[in-house]
């Protein structure tokens, strides 16, 4: 079976996204005596963070590579854990002084979180995936 365009587009963002967290938990490392003076404790965070993005995204790409039943599953914890870390972010570690950006903010996680429920319910990607209820 072809493999839906859908999947595709998610196999390639997940891959972009979790890549860029998993330089940052080398980059945490790599910089752990700086970010350390910097931050303080926050360095844990900045590396648990980025830690638990990048291996749901591994979990994620196997399950696309593999065509595993659970992998619309793992697509969605994948983007909660990102809205997770987004807001726990935003609204605790990092407060930001523009709330101008919170309407956009709240839209495009709505819009994108609407997208994936559109695309992962499509019949073409549960029977792709091997759901028995497609």
């Amino acid at each position: 079976m072809k493999t839906p365009f859908f999947v595709t587009i998610v196999f390639f963002g997940v891959l972009i996204i979790g890549s860029a967290h998993l330089i940052g938990v080398i980059e945490t490392f790599r910089q752990w005596a700086t970010l350390q003076e910097l931050l303080g404790d926050l360095v844990y965070y900045i590396l648990v963070s980025n830690l638990i993005l990048s291996l749901t995204a591994i979990g994620v790409l196997t399950a696309i590579w593999y065509r595993l039943h659970r992998t619309r599953l793992l697509i969605w914890s994948y983007f909660f854990w990102f809205v997770f870390f987004y807001w726990l972010d935003r609204l605790v570690f990092f407060q930001s002084q523009e709330p101008f950006r919170l309407p956009f903010v709240i839209v495009l996680q709505i819009v994108i979180g609407l997208i994936l429920w559109l695309g992962l319910n499509r019949k073409s990607v549960k029977e792709y995936f091997g759901e028995p209820y497609a």
